[in-house]
């Protein structure tokens, strides 16, 4: 190949210690657009949360992702224990069935979950901004990722972000997010965010600069400019 575009910087160097000049690797970010996912008025979330039965006033979290020990799901249920009076849902379901890890274990949560807590499953990727938008901060305490695209779809659909202090995370979304490092992070985090309205305003400026950054219409510049210069030499 002449030239490899990856979307995290954090392969740039595995990359180049396997012999690759680092010359030949590009940066693009994924990105998702603000048509697919975006902030819904008010009236319109007060509806969603009616049908899923979720009070309007009510602090949401939500996780998206496989139903599996790597995302962190176990964690996401024990600071639900410790947060009755907040509401959690985990969208998505287990897409390798009995082979995943931890599959009993998890199994039973998931058909047992906490008062407080709701599986509706693997949501389809178009239903996803309303599940999005029943919510008030996206709370992904995954132990390893690459770069989850659903960290760009709740930005981009106007949540404040909490995220394990990963450091993948420091380099793509510094600023962007707010981090903690356990349980016990996270659930303050969580409650200072739902007692203190400045603070997660604050949070959501972050996110919505994060949108900016990785929006399709700086990215499609990005590509622009990247496909040009390939034609110029």
């Amino acid at each position: 190949m002449d030239v490899l575009v990856v979307v995290n910087p954090s392969f740039i160097p595995q990359l180049v210690a396997y012999g690759i000049p680092e010359e030949k690797i590009k940066y693009i970010p994924n990105f998702v657009s603000a048509s697919t996912f975006y902030p819904m008025s008010i009236d319109e979330k007060r509806a969603l949360r009616k049908k899923h039965g979720i009070a309007p006033d009510a602090f949401v979290a939500i996780g998206v992702g496989q139903v599996q020990h790597r995302k962190g799901v176990l964690d996401f249920i024990e600071v639900a224990k410790q947060l009755p009076e907040m509401q959690f849902i985990w969208a998505g379901g287990f897409s390798f069935g009995k082979i995943t890890a931890g599959y009993k274990e998890l199994k039973e949560i998931y058909d047992h979950p906490p008062a407080n807590v709701q599986f509706p499953g693997i949501v389809e990727r178009v239903d996803m901004n309303t599940y999005y938008n029943i919510a008030d901060v996206l709370f992904l305490p995954s132990f390893n990722e690459l770069f989850p695209m659903a960290i760009l779809e709740g930005m981009s659909s106007g949540l404040s972000v909490l995220l394990r202090d990963l450091e993948l995370y420091e380099g793509i979304l510094a600023g962007n997010y707010i981090e903690a490092s356990d349980v016990a992070g996270f659930k303050a985090q969580l409650e200072r965010m739902a007692t203190d309205g400045v603070y997660l305003e604050v949070a959501k400026e972050g996110a919505k600069k994060g949108a900016a950054y990785y929006s399709e219409a700086r990215l499609t510049g990005l590509w622009q400019e990247f496909y040009d210069g390939l034609l110029k030499g």
